[in-house]
């Protein structure tokens, strides 16, 4: 699915495509537009549709600080839609990283710390040496010590797909999740231009229901099995 065939199937629910259902009478960039907003706003959080494993960052020689990462090598749907390196303030949640490999010739486990434990390394002395450490902070990762030669880091994250702006754009959102990406726009139409809260209500109770079930989803792929719910 495309933003274009979204919007128009939006449109249709809203009375507002023509009588062969083939084009968008009014409201056409408006339309467009929540859809837009609709996707910024579950970007923000945390799905297996965002998912993304094995990522990279080359460190360079004297660089503490990394604002963008490369996303060439991994596996998630930024990487089937061709997206090669991404923000660092693009990244919701940092899960895994290791220095690939280490100078031990191993893959070696890299610990998060909180900014002010981070900084609170460097108090009193300027390390440099293999990277152990990481922290995220202001749209940029730091790396401890600061590196002293160029080391490929790998890592696992969840990172915002991106939002679709050309008619052509396609999204991994409408491709799963088309129900409630419709429905949230559509909520947003009702209630910023069309000031129908009636409608609104009951967009707003279909796009519920359908992010409830991405959830659930979402806790099925990632639970672990070893506690289970009766089902």
């Amino acid at each position: 699915m495309t933003l274009a065939t979204v919007a128009l199937s939006c449109a249709k629910q809203l009375g507002r495509a023509n009588s062969s259902g083939t084009e968008i009478l009014d409201l056409e960039d408006e339309i467009k537009e929540q859809i837009a907003e609709t996707i910024r706003f579950y970007n923000r959080q945390s799905y297996h549709l965002t998912e993304f494993r094995g990522a990279e960052l080359t460190t360079v020689s004297g660089t503490t600080w990394y604002s963008s990462i490369d996303l060439t090598s991994g596996d998630g749907d930024q990487a089937s839609a061709g997206r090669t390196t991404v923000d660092v303030g693009q990244v919701v949640t940092l899960n895994y990283m290791r220095e690939n490999p280490g100078s031990s010739g191993f893959n070696d486990t890299m610990d998060r710390l909180s900014y002010l434990d981070f900084e609170r390394m460097f108090e009193g002395s300027t390390p440099n040496g293999t990277p152990s450490y990481y922290t995220v902070y202001a749209g940029q990762i730091g790396i401890w010590p600061t590196p002293d030669a160029a080391y490929t880091l790998y890592f696992s994250a969840h990172i915002k797909p991106v939002v679709p702006t050309a008619d052509d754009d396609t999204s991994v959102w409408f491709d799963e999740a088309n129900e409630m990406i419709e429905a949230g726009a559509l909520k947003r139409v009702c209630l910023k231009y069309l000031r129908d809260t009636q409608r609104a209500a009951e967009f707003a109770a279909i796009e519920d229901t359908a992010q409830r079930g991405l959830e659930r989803e979402y806790t099925m792929k990632t639970s672990s099995r070893k506690l289970r719910a009766n089902e």
